[in-house]
């Protein structure tokens, strides 16, 4: 599937991993209701990988769509290595991750982000506003979404 959006390069890249050093610097807690680090290990470097997401939390779960598709590089990391850590604010936490493959529950984490931002998640996930429940049942086929689990 090709993705959503391309790959930032330039100044957008640099506005994009922001949030990696807010985090850094101890201010994670201002953009936590909506971005999370998530460390994976590098499939083919075994090096830790950090990258800023937005997220749905639904209890101890954290729902991760990957805006690139099933071929950006942290979604394919967590699929070689499903052992990662998610920081929240001043939360760090280890976890399992899934990539998710049930079209229905995929459709549901869909609804969570259309929910919560509908001009955010038809920007960057392709989640068209308005969507009906088979919108999203149909789109979730194309869409790489992934759980982690403390």
């Amino acid at each position: 599937m090709p993705p959503v959006r391309a790959r930032p390069t330039g100044l957008a890249r640099v506005l994009v991993r922001a949030p990696v050093l807010l985090y850094r610097l101890g201010l994670g807690g201002l953009i936590a209701k909506h971005t999370l680090l998530l460390t994976t290990t590098g499939r083919r470097s075994g090096r830790p990988r950090v990258v800023p997401l937005d997220y749905q939390q639904e209890g101890d779960t954290f729902y991760l769509i990957a805006e690139g598709g099933s071929r950006s590089p942290w979604f394919r990391n967590l699929v070689a290595n499903p052992e990662v850590e998610v920081r929240v604010g001043f939360r760090r936490m280890k976890g399992m991750a899934t990539p998710l493959t049930d079209a229905k529950e995929k459709a549901v984490v869909l609804r969570l982000f259309q929910q919560r931002s509908a001009r955010m998640a038809e920007r960057y996930y392709g989640i068209p506003r308005g969507a009906s429940d088979g919108d999203l049942l149909a789109l979730a086929s194309r869409r790489a979404v992934a759980a982690v689990r403390k």
